[in-house]
């Protein structure tokens, strides 16, 4: 097969920074190959995505040398348009790149930039949206972020460029959507595409691929032995018996709370009483009502039906609350982006910490020393997500909501991240809420586990209902 993507001593640094990203990368991808790239969280893979996708330079900034040849042709000096009829990129953030209202408009949209006939655009809108199991019609903001992780590479398969850089696809998906993006993958590169995928869950990617390199310092290295790799991917994180704490009243109550989209029912009749102190973890297919159902006890949306009654504050108990709810309820975003607003990372920890002190500490304690002036929005992925996480935690909430916190992390600081997570709940006494499909740390995170199925909870059980549901869908 002839070479798809080639770089020849590329080298990357962001502008003001004399640190390189990328060290005299090499890399050669041919067509057919199902290429994965690993490597801690922050050590420059969509970088290196988005020096061959034409991100950068042309969007991003900075001082780029070296040589990148897309099938063939030096890609130096070649517009980004001329890029994108060779490159399909799904980012890792799929809300950046949603811009319509409705799946099937944002399918089309690219095939309509690039001037495709419009049977062929109804063709693959159809054939794109059925492989990915998505329906024509949804309004996109009503999407799950397995459903929106899906959208995009179906708008991004739509395209049929032969040649497909996909960042952190798996994130956020179930086991059924990630099953549903490899094969397709898988199915592409026996047609002859090419694929260049970043994963940290190597456990998941590894039978489907063709070869692994790791970025580490800048450099690009292979492995040979998948099953090293595998090692720590593949290990469960278990809590330790302090983090639980001794049962109290109840914190805050959903009463038959239901919740709708015009036509679209996406919570039923749910009830549940959460107690003060207690970890709870909600476990469901996309699209079942995780998140929907975290936002309305958070207070940050509306319920259609039903109620939610809360022993947080003193008075009304029905009453929404304002600033003084928020000092004591935090919640994290699964898009860190929502959250992050100010100009560097400390600030950002210090602007609800309790102290500057307590700020530093979270700082440190979420791996993020170092990166202090560094403004929170050029961090990786991984890394913005943890310091999302530190920077609600540095509030030292009375309870906290955390959906999907560990995407993005390679394994030790999925670790890390767990282990401050409860050490921190055992410290203070917090209520802890999670929404997540790592199947690693579940269990770790749970005194209490809801199972949630078409909008309504289905199971309640102990930390070792994790375990259950992972063994029945993995």
């Amino acid at each position: 097969m002839s070479t798809a993507i080639e770089l020849r001593g590329v080298s990357f640094a962001y502008a003001g920074s004399a640190q390189k990203v990328l060290d005299q990368v090499d890399l050669k991808l041919k067509y057919g190959e199902f290429m994965v790239l690993s490597g801690v969280s922050g050590e420059g893979k969509t970088t290196l995505l988005s020096v061959i996708n034409g991100v950068i330079p042309f969007i991003n900034g900075g001082e780029l040398s070296g040589d990148v040849f897309l099938d063939g042709k030096r890609a130096n000096e070649m517009h980004i348009s001329a890029r994108s009829r060779l490159v399909g990129s799904v980012l890792q953030n799929a809300d950046e790149q949603i811009v319509h209202d409705l799946t099937e408009d944002e399918v089309a949209f690219g095939c309509e930039n690039l001037k495709y006939p419009p049977q062929q655009i109804e063709t693959a809108v159809h054939e794109s949206l059925r492989q990915m199991k998505l329906e024509a019609h949804w309004p996109t903001k009503t999407l799950s972020g397995g459903q929106k992780q899906r959208l995009i590479t179906a708008a991004t398969l739509a395209m049929r460029q032969r040649i497909l850089v996909l960042d952190e696809p798996l994130a956020n998906l179930d086991k059924e959507g990630g099953a549903l993006l490899l094969n397709r993958l898988k199915d592409l590169t026996r047609l002859g595409f090419a694929v260049l995928l970043v994963e940290h869950r190597l456990d998941v990617v590894l039978p489907y691929a063709d070869s692994v390199i790791w970025l580490k310092n800048g450099r690009l290295f292979r492995s040979d032995d998948p099953n090293t790799l595998l090692k720590n991917n593949r290990e469960k994180l278990y809590a330790q018996p302090e983090c639980t704490l001794p049962a109290q009243d109840v914190c805050i109550e959903a009463q038959h709370m239901a919740f709708s989209v015009r036509d679209r029912s996406i919570l039923n009749d749910v009830s549940v009483a959460i107690r003060f102190g207690e970890r709870i973890v909600l476990l469901g297919e996309n699209g079942c009502g995780k998140t929907t159902l975290l936002r309305i006890l958070a207070r940050l949306t509306k319920p259609t039906g039903g109620r939610i009654v809360q022993n947080i504050l003193p008075g009304d108990k029905k009453k929404k609350a304002g600033s003084a709810w928020f000092k004591k309820v935090g919640f994290v975003y699964q898009n860190p982006s929502y959250q992050l607003f100010m100009p560097t990372l400390l600030e950002e920890i210090a602007y609800q910490a309790v102290s500057a002190e307590k700020a530093q500490e979270m700082i440190e304690r979420f791996g993020l020393a170092g990166l202090e002036k560094r403004h929170p929005h050029s961090l990786s992925e991984g890394q913005k997500r943890r310091a999302g996480i530190a920077a609600v935690m540095a509030g030292e909430p009375q309870v906290v909501l955390l959906d999907e916190p560990t995407v993005g992390q390679d394994y030790d600081n999925l670790k890390q991240t767990v282990e401050t997570l409860n050490d921190l709940h055992w410290q203070t006494g917090n209520t802890m809420i999670t929404v997540t499909h790592d199947f690693r740390c579940a269990a770790a995170l749970a005194d209490r586990v809801l199972i949630l199925e078409n909008g309504q909870i289905t199971e309640s059980g102990a930390s070792e209902l994790a375990d259950a549901y992972f063994k029945r869908n993995i």
